[in-house]
């Protein structure tokens, strides 16, 4: 596969302030009011100005499926924003941005005004972007190898500064969710450069989770998305877990003398998340070799009383959130045993000092249960709530991934 590409040199007369976004998934219908990922897009453009942001980049799937409305819909977002005070963006495609069109990166160019494979040097801190070379979901980079490493190459001989990369697909054992959704054509081609911080999409794990943020030969981070979270599978509030749509999450990249602060942001509430657990890359020194120390500590549940009730959408348990968790154990005194997603992928977004959950997939009947909260890594709290005599209502759990219909 051919790739024709020039570097591109942008200067920001500013301190340097970079927003990274991925997946907004726009659909290729016209709707009268935006849609909820339009919504999300707008949310985030509007936290993008508030941080200074001269310089984006979006990590691919801008369009749910490769189209002239999707497009324009996102530039359109950029330029209620921002009118002419445009930060620059580096785009590139996802998967979804190849589906059901005869010329997708023809499209693409045509409407963004942009190569699909880009090399731009902002303040003198290389960006790399590359789209994948088709819509291959575990292998869509076999084209793009020999590019990569040529712009490695340039990018390192440069000086000894991180290098950022962004790739539509994560390479496979490395961010959270790339086991499931990694690409393992990207395998070894970031090994042997020490500087790449390499930025993802596609998985939409939660970037909220700690292994969101991976560092071995390399440094990499998974984007999550504008449009939705999803994760594993086999949890009884499924893998697109309540409200997914409702909390875009992005980062933003706050560069120093120093160093580069990587920070966590809830796009539509424009508030910074986990603050005291931001990342801080040096600025001179390949990433990798100063591995982050990161300690895990057991869930610990809040203070408060446990209990149930039944709502429309059926029965409901409510405990003191645990600070931590990354889910919930359930046990219930005839045997049956479940797993739930706790509500930490929300953010901020999430309601108040107490969990939520409602009950999925179980037969009708009274039963107690035991509750314990487990971390991403799979600490177990110390101690489990119990709750008696809860009164199951059969339902069924039914994944929505916004409110609109047709995307």
């Amino acid at each position: 596969m051919k790739i024709v590409s020039d570097i591109k040199q942008v200067v920001v007369p500013r301190r340097l302030r970079v927003g990274v976004l991925s997946d907004s998934q726009l659909t290729p219908f016209r709707h009268k009011e935006p849609t909820t990922f339009e919504s999300n897009l707008l949310a985030a453009c509007r936290t993008l100005k508030e941080q200074e942001c001269a310089f984006v980049v979006f990590a691919g799937d801008i369009c749910n499926r490769a189209s002239k409305n999707g497009y324009e819909t996102f530039k359109r977002c950029f330029n209620t924003v921002f009118g002419d005070d445009k930060p620059v963006v580096q785009a590139i495609m996802g998967n979804h941005d190849y589906y059901a069109h005869l010329s997708p990166r023809r499209l693409f160019e045509r409407e963004t005004g942009e190569s699909p494979f880009t090399h731009y040097v902002v303040n003198g801190w290389h960006f790399i972007g590359a789209s994948p070379d088709g819509c291959g979901m575990y292998e869509g980079y076999k084209g793009v190898r020999e590019w990569l490493r040529e712009q490695l190459t340039i990018a390192e001989a440069d000086g000894s500064r991180p290098v950022f990369v962004t790739t539509h697909n994560a390479p496979r054992g490395t961010v959270y969710g790339s086991d499931r959704w990694g690409d393992d054509s990207l395998a070894g081609v970031f090994d042997a450069h020490p500087q790449v911080v390499n930025f993802s999409g596609h998985t939409h794990y939660s970037l909220l989770d700690p292994r969101a943020f991976w560092q071995g030969a390399f440094t990499a981070f998974g984007t999550q998305s504008l449009s939705y979270v999803e994760m594993e599978k086999g949890r009884a509030n499924g893998s697109v877990p309540p409200e997914a749509h409702s909390a875009p999450m992005g980062y933003i990249l706050d560069f120093s003398d120093d160093g580069i602060a990587v920070m966590r942001y809830n796009m539509r509430t424009g508030r910074e998340q986990l603050p005291e657990e931001r990342v801080i890359l040096p600025a001179f020194s390949p990433p990798a070799l100063y591995p982050v120390r990161r300690t895990h500590l057991p869930p610990v549940f809040g203070q408060g009383r446990a209990e149930w009730t039944v709502t429309e959408r059926g029965t409901q348990l409510i405990f003191p959130r645990a600070t931590g968790a990354h889910h919930y154990e359930l046990a219930f005194s005839d045997g049956t045993e479940q797993t739930y997603f706790a509500d930490f992928y929300l953010g901020d977004e999430a309601k108040g000092e107490r969990q939520r959950l409602t009950l999925y997939g179980l037969k009708e009947g009274v039963r107690d249960v035991t509750v314990t909260a487990v971390g991403a890594f799979g600490e177990r709290s110390e101690s489990s709530l119990r709750i008696e005599g809860v009164r199951v209502l059969a339902r069924k759990y039914r994944r929505k991934l916004a409110p609109e219909i047709w995307y």
